[in-house]
């Protein structure tokens, strides 16, 4: 996904002196790209389940029931959450500020270990008010409140939801269902357009000359927030 920066420079044109061959002007376009995707902030803490407090506490969560530390099955990084349930349901959750009207992505990746006999996994999600209390939505609930999923291998849910009105916050809860076993990894709640803000790629971005020697010329940087020219070594 590649999302668009705050409109803070006055100019479209810069000049650089430099001695950059080639190499350095590559390493400085594909910075630039760089810049556009990681302009998308996810906002859950601890994602991917990296930091963990103890064996069976990962930092960030509010909520962790029955959640352990895992490095056998993993979707990405070191760790996941293996989540073991008996005849109740356990959950994972945080609670995240969100802006009205604004537009969300949610997403996590989940896997089910056989031995668990019951319906595997779902997301069990809502939106609260300033108050914490629950604001009903019909448009986002059949996204926040999915069907079983189960999936004896690496599968990621998404969804786009939109913050109803009087929304202050994403109660963000994933559930394992009874006697299931599921191993969580890379969860994800980002704004899906940031507010304010406008798409746009880094396709009409001109660089020259290329091989630099004295001067390189960059233009049509409307939406660049910022500049590095990097050598190859960094």
């Amino acid at each position: 996904q590649t999302c668009a920066l705050p409109i803070c420079s006055r100019f479209s044109h810069f000049n650089f002196l430099t001695t950059a061959p080639m190499k350095k002007v590559i390493t400085f376009v594909l910075f630039c790209v760089n810049v556009f995707q990681l302009n998308c902030q996810n906002l859950v803490t601890n994602p991917g389940f990296e930091s963990w407090q103890k064996i069976n506490k990962p930092a960030g969560w509010t909520t962790a029931l029955a959640c352990t530390k895992d490095s056998a099955v993993i979707y990405s990084g070191s760790y996941s959450c293996k989540q073991v349930t008996a005849s109740d349901s356990k959950e994972l959750g945080q609670l995240i500020p969100v802006t009205a009207g604004s537009l969300y992505t949610v997403s996590f990746w989940y896997r089910n270990d056989p031995e668990g006999t019951g319906n595997g996994c779902r997301i069990w999600s809502n939106w609260k008010d300033i108050d914490g209390n629950s604001v009903s939505d019909d448009a986002s609930l059949p996204l926040l409140h999915s069907g079983y999923l189960k999936s004896e291998s690496w599968v990621q849910y998404n969804a786009e939801v939109t913050a109803p009105e009087n929304a202050q916050f994403f109660n963000l809860i994933i559930r394992t269902l009874p006697n299931s076993i599921t191993f969580w990894d890379d969860v994800l709640f980002e704004e899906s357009i940031p507010t304010n803000l406008y798409e746009s790629g880094t396709d009409d971005i001109i660089i020259y000359p290329v091989p630099a020697h004295n001067y390189l010329n960059i233009s049509n940087i409307h939406n660049i927030q910022q500049i590095d020219i990097q050598t190859i070594t960094g």
